[in-house]
C-alpha cells in the first residue's frame, strides 16, 4: 500500500494513477480489511462514488479509520445535512478508538452551528484541546520515566 500511495502521490516516483489503482487493487484482492480501506479512500479522493460507498460499508462495520474518512467527505460537501453527517462519523470514530475524533467532531460542531452556539463549541473544544495535548503529554512522561525505570533495573541485573 506504501508503494501505491506513492504513484498515486507522485513524490518518489512518478505519478501514475493506473500503476497506483493497480497496487490498491491488489491489496484489496489479498482480502484484508486495510487493503480494501486504502483503495477506498484512493477511489474516494478520486471522486469515484464506489469508494464513498466501499468507505460507509467499513464504517458501520466500526473501522474507525473509514468513519473519520467518510466525515471529512461529508465535510467538504456542500449542505448543512452533509456538515452534521461529518459531525456524526467524527463521533463515531472517536467511539471506536481515534481520540482526535472528538476533536474533530467539535470542530465541525463549532463551523455549522448559530450563534450563540459557535461560542459554546469552541470553549468546548478550546478544553478538549487542552485535555487532548496534557494525556498526549502525561502519556509521553510515562514512557520516559518506564524507560529510566527498565534501564536501571537492566544495569542491576548485569
Amino acid at each position: 500500500m506504501a508503494l501505491a500511495w506513492e504513484y498515486a502521490r507522485g513524490d518518489a516516483v512518478d505519478l501514475d494513477f493506473v500503476t497506483a489503482w493497480d497496487w490498491f487493487d491488489r491489496a484489496a484482492s489479498s482480502g484484508q480489511e486495510n487493503g480494501v480501506l486504502h483503495r477506498a479512500r484512493f477511489l474516494q479522493l478520486r471522486g469515484v462514488p464506489e469508494g464513498v460507498r466501499e468507505l460507509r460499508k467499513l464504517a458501520v462495520k466500526g473501522n474507525w479509520n473509514a468513519q473519520f474518512w467518510l466525515a471529512t467527505h461529508y465535510q467538504s460537501r456542500d449542505g448543512r445535512l452533509d456538515q452534521l453527517r461529518a459531525a456524526v462519523w467524527y463521533d463515531r470514530s472517536y467511539n471506536n478508538g481515534f481520540r482526535g475524533g472528538k476533536l474533530a467532531k467539535l470542530a465541525q460542531l463549532r463551523r455549522t452551528a448559530h450563534q450563540p452556539f459557535k461560542t459554546v463549541f469552541a470553549v468546548k473544544l478550546t478544553f478538549e484541546a487542552i485535555s487532548f495535548f496534557l494525556q498526549i503529554f502525561r502519556h509521553e512522561q510515562q514512557i520516559k520515566f518506564h524507560e529510566v525505570l527498565l534501564y536501571r533495573l537492566g544495569k542491576r541485573t548485569s
